[in-house]
């Protein structure tokens, strides 16, 4: 997958998550939590696709050219 296209699925993860909330939120009538809850939720959609998509490897890229750590570390 793309960049682009993880960005925009975890886009709508967040967006799906933020609107369960208001209607979880509107069902219980908890009207004092209408923006907490999806706030809650949104943030933990957030979080759960963070790692979507990643490699696994940790380097660092700037202008499209990896960055060599080691270098700076003398």
């Amino acid at each position: 997958m793309t960049g682009d296209r993880i960005a925009l699925i975890r886009l709508v993860a967040i967006c799906a998550a933020w609107a369960f909330g208001e209607a979880l939120a509107r069902q219980l009538g908890a009207y004092g939590l209408d923006v907490v809850v999806p706030a809650l939720l949104a943030a933990a959609a957030y979080v759960a696709t963070r790692d979507l998509g990643w490699s696994g490897s940790d380097t660092a890229y700037w202008r499209g050219r990896p960055i060599d750590r080691d270098r700076w570390r003398r």
